[in-house]
């Protein structure tokens, strides 16, 4: 039972989305909601295997005075996220927008929070993109997943060495 919030893009979009790429069985649930507190609430309710938050740049708690994406909105939001995670058992996954360096966009403060940060690359010349991890608290960060998008999303490049040796970017 997967519980995804997006921050973004609406119920409609991400359906559409599902469909196209045949991911409509299986016991995912959409929030479509920005409000942290209510979003916790809600997954207390439900109780999902996993959470997911795309972006914590989105997200907001009221009695915060700032805007979503500042320090204190990031910082407070993960939190909720970190407490909700260990009290209720739950894996959160959360997705940071990345900025034209690199890095992911807004403070710095949540990937010291968290235990693990891993960067999906990719160049839009090619249709390769490599999952790398750059913290980890619980395992290696000399290792990575090589993907190919196709039209039906993406699938493992099981060799990726034969990828590149075959002279493919």
């Amino acid at each position: 039972k997967i519980l995804y919030v997006s921050g973004e893009e609406s119920p409609r979009q991400i359906k559409l989305r599902a469909e196209r790429l045949g991911l409509t069985e299986g016991q995912v649930y959409l929030l479509a909601k920005t409000d942290i507190e209510e979003i916790i609430e809600y997954a207390r309710i439900e109780k999902p295997d996993i959470l997911i938050i795309d972006s914590i740049q989105t997200m907001q708690k009221d009695d915060v005075n700032s805007t979503p994406g500042s320090v204190s909105q990031v910082k407070e939001a993960t939190s909720l996220l970190m407490n909700f995670a260990k009290s209720e058992e739950t894996p959160v996954f959360i997705v940071g927008h990345v900025n034209k360096e690199g890095a992911v966009a807004g403070p710095k403060v949540m990937e010291h929070m968290v235990d693990a940060v891993l960067y999906f690359e990719g160049d839009r010349n090619t249709s390769y993109r490599i999952l790398r991890a750059v913290k980890n608290r619980f395992g290696s960060t000399n290792e990575i997943g090589v993907f190919e998008m196709l039209d039906n999303g993406l699938t493992e490049v099981e060799n990726p060495s034969l990828m590149l040796i075959s002279g493919k970017p």
